[in-house]
């Protein structure tokens, strides 16, 4: 039998130690909530990383000499009217009670039997003088904006209601550019705080830049078009929520807050208004929430807090869900109508099929086209161009994939996704090993953990309680663990969904800012575990490989900014700022 010590009161030694330990503890916490929560710390790194890169995206916006310009496009033997200002007309039909936007509608556009026929739309076009728009949604006579009002509500109607101007759309981009730069970071902090026990904070400062730039927040400011608006606004709202979820409770089943709870699906939800594709980044609530679900403290109704927490949960969907069926049909007839059947552009997308096998292989060129390197600066090229000097031409070659220009795809321009799949196999093999030596870096934690806790009871009261601390870390290390890879593969299976969603509307780089931020995110939560387990036993190559990888990803995309042949290039639009690049990599 072995005793626990005690004092002259007969107390055990440990219990005053403990109670001591506390009121110190107290006292760190109530000495640190008296700074600045961005000046802690474990903030103050990710502060600077924001503060560069909105600095970085309000040069870059003010690189391209932006504005809202108004032109004719000549395509298919047509002619056609491109009109940027398309949220600003948003915001004006919002102003005066209305759906529709208050456009000029050339007299033929409505009278047409089929207006969404690119060949008869454009020889009308130019045998009249007077074309019709371009990417604007018409329906039964009038033009509609079919992408999502929340901008327009948010940012171009208070606006133009204080200053009496429109708000440019580059300023927009900018300015949910910097947002979205501030969701990403809280939500990498949130992880690294959450799941990814014991990252050195530069590692995750890294990995929070390459992800950042792999977003494509820097291409969607560098093409200020109504097009990049919702896909930013989305980029500032999904990762902010599923932050807010991963917050409001811990990984035990506690009691979820239901004010983060409110706010994240709050956050998520208004994705609808923005990018509907962004919805599906929800289930990530059922991953995060899994110990409070199964615990019945959510989406149940065993306690009044458990009701409160699932409506928390399910009245922002709800509500979001019910004013965007109402906006739906206000415009369209039809609640699930989002209008982007209607889009007059460069094929009639109310009869445009696209087989399975068209749907995959345009998902497979969003994630795995290849990148076209050249000699000359800046050494990448448009890798679908249709050239004879493009190896990669036949890529698109007589195939149903309609392609902008890009210089290639999610994993090129982010190589350290190849290491998802040995990280997905890594994590499978560590779940079904049953904890065997060097099998896996939780299951051999577990193992060690409990032996040093079987010897640590057998040799006195301190040791044991200082075994019992280190099993609850290694199971607190080992549940975050799992939970990442868990996250890290829904990401990657979302970024799957998404490119088959897609797909079918375009290969181009607009489109990879969808997924890309998820792609990263997600070979990063699965890799995470990994790399703990690898240096916990000594070995620093998969940390080395890593960082390799994530400074690779950064240069090539810088390299596909300064990329000849994408819209908005710099040789275009500023030539004085790509000749000045162009000497300092060549002489």
């Amino acid at each position: 039998m072995h005793s626990t010590a005690t004092d002259r009161t007969g107390a055990p030694t440990f219990a005053s130690d403990t109670a001591a330990t506390t009121t110190v503890e107290r006292a760190k916490s109530h000495t640190r909530h008296r700074i600045p929560r961005i000046l802690r710390p474990d903030w103050l790194p990710f502060a600077i990383v924001w503060v560069l890169a909105s600095v970085i995206i309000v040069l870059l916006t003010i690189s391209i000499h932006p504005v809202d310009a108004t032109y004719q496009l000549h395509y298919a033997d047509g002619t056609f009217l491109v009109n940027r200002a398309q949220y600003q007309r948003l915001a004006d039909a919002f102003l005066h009670g209305r759906t529709w936007l208050d456009v000029h509608v050339p007299d033929w556009l409505a009278a047409m039997d089929n207006p969404y026929d690119v060949q008869a739309r454009g020889a009308q076009g130019t045998a009249s003088g007077d074309p019709s728009l371009w990417d604007w949604a018409f329906y039964h006579g009038r033009y509609y904006c079919y992408f999502g009002p929340l901008p327009a509500i948010v940012l171009f109607a208070p606006y133009k209601a204080l200053t009496g101007m429109d708000l440019s759309t580059a300023a927009a981009c900018a300015i949910l550019a910097i947002a979205a730069c501030a969701s990403l970071i809280f939500l990498v902090q949130t992880l690294w705080k959450r799941f990814w026990k014991g990252t050195p904070r530069w590692f995750v400062v890294l990995a929070c830049t390459a992800i950042i730039a792999a977003s494509g927040l820097s291409y969607l400011v560098l093409v200020p078009w109504f097009y990049s608006i919702p896909i930013l606004a989305s980029l500032a709202l999904a990762p902010a929520g599923i932050a807010l979820w991963a917050r409001s409770a811990d990984d035990i089943g506690s009691v979820p807050r239901t004010g983060m709870v409110a706010a994240g699906s709050l956050l998520v939800a208004l994705t609808m208004m923005c990018r509907p594709t962004f919805i599906l980044t929800a289930v990530f609530g059922l991953i995060l929430l899994w110990p409070q679900i199964r615990s019945r403290e959510m989406l149940a109704v065993r306690s009044r807090h458990a009701i409160q927490a699932s409506l928390a949960a399910i009245v922002p969907f709800l509500l979001v869900g019910g004013v965007m069926m109402w906006y739906n049909a206000a415009r369209f007839g039809n609640p699930l109508d989002f209008g982007t059947a209607y889009n007059l552009t460069g094929f009639d997308m109310t009869q445009r099929h696209v087989s399975p096998q068209a749907r995959l292989f345009s998902a497979a060129l969003l994630l795995f086209a290849p990148i076209r390197f050249t000699r000359e600066f800046p050494f990448t090229a448009d890798v679908f161009a249709t050239g004879a000097g493009n190896p990669w031409a036949f890529l698109i070659h007589n195939r149903d994939v309609i392609a902008e220009p890009t210089v290639g795809g999610i994993v090129a321009l982010s190589p350290i996704c190849l290491l998802a799949l040995p990280a997905v196999i890594w994590f499978i093999v560590s779940r079904f090993s049953h904890g065997t030596d060097d099998s896996s870096g939780m299951g051999g934690s577990h193992k060690r953990t409990e032996e040093v806790e079987t010897t640590g009871v057998s040799s006195g009261t301190q040791s044991g309680m200082s075994s019992a601390v280190s099993l609850e870390k290694s199971h607190e290390m080992t549940r975050g663990m799992s939970r990442s890879c868990a996250i890290g593969i829904m990401c990657l299976l979302l970024v799957g969904v998404i490119a088959c969603i897609d797909g079918p509307f375009g290969v181009n780089a607009r489109y990879m800012c969808d997924m890309a931020w998820l792609a990263v995110i997600g070979t990063m939560c699965l890799l995470m575990p990994v790399e703990a387990a690898s240096r916990m036993k000594g070995r620093r190559w998969l940390t080395v490989t890593i960082v390799v990888l994530l400074v690779l990803g950064l240069a090539l995309q810088a390299l596909w900014l300064m990329t000849t042949g994408r819209l908005e290039a710099w040789n275009v639009s500023n030539p004085a700022l790509y000749a000045w690049l162009q000497g300092v990599f060549t002489h």
